[in-house]
């Protein structure tokens, strides 16, 4: 198994038509943090993901912390499905 790829998949709703997006990779969590909504990226629970996914992309963190903390700070905004 691809060591970046998410045991299970985070939904979450971005962009101007809350487009639905599937994360399912440490990678593309931090693409969809990249494309986060701009005046929501000041929180801390955005800052602890950036860093956190950034770690994991450099494997020093595991992708599980990366997704755990995608999680949180989506659900902080309020754009997590699932």
């Amino acid at each position: 198994m691809d060591r970046m790829l998410f045991d299970h998949s985070v939904t979450i709703r971005i962009g101007p038509e809350s487009t639905q997006r599937e994360v399912s990779t440490v990678k593309g969590a931090y693409e969809a943090l990249v494309d986060w909504p701009h005046a929501k990226r000041s929180g801390p629970l955005y800052r602890e993901a950036v860093e956190t996914v950034s770690a994991a992309l450099s494997g020093t963190r595991t992708r599980e912390a990366a997704r755990k903390a995608f999680i949180a700070a989506a659900d902080e905004i309020g754009i997590l499905v699932s």
